[in-house]
């Protein structure tokens, strides 16, 4: 279809620079084939020239403040708040190669949820490091009470002995007091 190179030629004159099958591909979604008379290529021109639908094909298309907003959209969407540092995170971890921005906001969606899942994962595995601590501390805690306690109540047993033995001792004599000799 010679109108795809005619169009891409056109786009490439706005700065706009985007692939044969990308053209193609809107051409086929949107438009009659047959009816591909001059209004119709400059129509499907100024669309793809200002569509947020279609990624240019070079990476350095998009830069580093629209990938930003892409993540955060993406994320707004999800209900997720990110922070810039995360969202930094997120996009220098994704591929940017994609041929329509559909694709890339799956994409972005998809890388996301990975780091949404990972920051879960990082989550659960503190957690249980803490929780093992904190069992380990009570455990510790709690063999150091039952230990205190038994001193205490040692201590306490002989004390009652002692005061047993004396008034055991004290009662024999006043016993001998009152002895009535043989």
């Amino acid at each position: 279809m010679k109108e795809a190179k005619v169009i891409q030629s056109r786009l490439s004159r706005k700065g706009v620079t985007l692939s044969l099958a990308q053209i193609r591909e809107h051409i086929a979604e949107k438009y009659d084939q047959a009816e591909m008379a001059e209004d119709v290529i400059s129509k499907i021109v100024e669309d793809l020239a200002g569509s947020s639908e279609m990624v240019p094909i070079e990476k350095s298309e998009l830069s580093h403040t629209q990938k930003q907003t892409l993540i955060q959209q993406v994320a707004s969407t999800l209900d997720i708040n990110l922070s810039l540092e995360q969202i930094t995170g997120i996009s220098k971890k994704m591929n940017w190669a994609l041929s329509d921005r559909a694709s890339l906001k799956e994409r972005v969606r998809d890388a996301i949820i990975a780091w949404v899942d990972y920051q879960i994962e990082q989550d659960k595995r503190q957690t249980d490091e803490m929780m093992r601590e904190v069992e380990g501390h009570l455990v510790t805690r709690l063999q150091e009470s039952n230990q205190h306690f038994n001193n205490r109540a040692r201590d306490f047993s002989e004390r009652v002995s002692d005061a047993v033995e004396k008034f055991r001792t004290t009662e024999t004599e006043i016993l001998d007091l009152f002895k009535v000799p043989n």
